[in-house]
């Protein structure tokens, strides 16, 4: 779990990396100078990496709830999500508006001043200055998190183990493949009141109650990985060749339509939905299975990068969009612009972690830095098996 979750990280730090350079995308700074085959390629993860995010979190969110009550559950999310979150929106997220403006509207004040006149006093973006921007996730999973607790309650009683046995004997079975269909129907039976993804909760419900899925199955899965992992570990070449099937029927029907075309993301029919839904479980399906045959094992970079990965993703689109200020301009192609936005996004992230982890111990949480786990004797899969420990 921990390889994949930096995995899904990195491919979220190269995809922001990317989408300046998208042609038809409006973005916080678009690049005049773009690509048709970038934008085709990162089409693909698109399609599955957010779910992929919400199956992890929902997997750890299992190991942090086990053990402990709803309140010290609650008090660690809002510890862990909240806090860092909130300094964020206030800090780090403001030179990416800045920035923004800059590019947009020829703004030419000092970030101090954009910051004390209008971040706070203009309202919510886009009309106004004050966001979360990519940080939603975050406050989405606090969200999910304060929603579950008491169903997470209520899948350890009695009362539900019924319903548990049933779910623990379909996750186990080739009936797994169906599980997508939970945030399919979510999905469609909320998009004609709340037709846009807009990540900003209150008006969300339809892609909310999809990401929530996408949670509750990695909770569930996660909760009886003992019984479930075999069998995705068992199906993974099944699941990798699903993906590839649904990948061409996506590409030739949706992200380049040289047959009946059936929308795509800007255009998210019924028809692109019901592709595009089993097509991220299969993805997920088949990186799980893999990821759990070949890397359940620890490593001193997985100890350090699993520690950063938060930190990472809160500080990334900052520079990013600051990349994007200063490197458009040069008089060269897009390719080394976009090889210098990429590689100033990883380095200083980096540079971002090893700082926060070097402060006082009272002010890391606030960067999305926490002690690292206490160490435990890992146990490694069988080789046909793939159980987690």
């Amino acid at each position: 779990m921990d390889w994949l979750r930096v995995f899904a990280f990195g491919l979220l730090i190269l995809y922001h990396a990317s989408v300046a350079f998208f042609p038809h995308f409006h973005w916080l700074i678009n690049s005049p100078q773009t690509s048709e085959t970038l934008a085709r390629v990162m089409d693909h993860p698109r399609g599955w990496r957010l779910a992929l995010l919400f199956f992890i979190s929902g997997m750890g969110t299992w190991y942090a709830f086990r053990g402990t009550g709803v309140g010290d559950f609650l008090h660690k999310r809002l510890v862990r999500l909240m806090l860092p979150l909130l300094f964020a929106m206030y800090v780090f997220v403001v030179p990416q508006v800045w920035y923004e403006r800059m590019w947009s509207e020829g703004y030419d004040q000092s970030l101090a001043t954009f910051w004390l006149t209008r971040y706070f006093a203009e309202g919510r973006y886009p009309q106004g200055q004050f966001t979360w921007a990519h940080l939603w996730f975050v406050a989405y999973l606090f969200v999910m998190s304060v929603m579950a607790a008491p169903l997470f309650v209520l899948i350890e009683s009695r009362l539900a183990r019924p319903v548990m046995a049933k779910f623990r004997a379909l996750a186990a079975s080739r009936g797994i493949y169906l599980l997508f269909l939970l945030p399919l129907a979510f999905n469609l039976a909320l998009s004609p009141w709340f037709p846009r993804q807009t990540n900003v909760l209150y008006n969300d419900a339809a892609w909310f109650a999809t990401w929530m899925s996408w949670f509750g199955l990695g909770y569930l899965i996660a909760r009886d990985h003992a019984l479930i992992l075999p069998n995705i570990v068992a199906r993974r070449r099944e699941a990798l060749a699903a993906a590839l099937v649904l990948s061409l029927a996506l590409y030739l029907l949706a992200f380049t339509p040289v047959v009946a075309p059936v929308g795509d993301y800007d255009n998210a029919t019924s028809a692109f939905r019901m592709l595009l839904m089993p097509f991220a479980w299969a993805m997920i399906l088949a990186l799980v299975g893999y990821f759990a045959l070949y890397l359940n094992r620890p490593a001193a970079f997985l100890t350090w990068a699993n520690n950063g990965v938060f930190a990472f993703y809160i500080i990334h689109q900052t520079i990013v969009v600051a990349a994007l200020y200063y490197v458009l301009p040069w008089q060269t192609g897009m390719w080394p612009k976009y090889l210098v936005v990429l590689s100033a996004t990883v380095i200083g992230s980096v540079l971002f972690y090893e700082f926060a982890r070097r402060l006082p111990t009272p002010l890391q949480p606030l960067f999305g830095v926490q002690p690292p786990p206490a160490k435990c004797t890992a146990v490694k899969a069988p080789r046909m098996e793939g159980a987690v420990s």
